[in-house]
């Protein structure tokens, strides 16, 4: 992601570190929300291995009070 940074395209996609570096917490609390569903739900490009989070749905899930992903789901928030 430097590599982007240093010509100003801003990732639309991040990783678990990421995510949770933006969001404030660990990347194990980041992966412990993620398995019980208290945080957006991540994406896996192509159906493959790598696990992503999409970092507009991190914004509206922060800017609505950081709902479980079935109350974001409720009202329309995310996937």
């Amino acid at each position: 992601m430097k590599a982007m940074d240093s010509i100003g395209i801003e990732p639309v996609l991040v990783d678990a570190r990421a995510a949770a570096a933006a969001c404030g917490v660990s990347r194990s609390l980041w992966l412990q929300w993620d398995s019980i569903g208290a945080n957006p739900r991540p994406v896996r490009p192509g159906g493959g291995g790598r696990v992503l989070w999409v970092v507009e749905d991190l914004r509206r899930w922060a800017a609505a009070g950081c709902p479980s992903r079935e109350q974001m789901a409720a009202v329309g928030g995310t996937r």
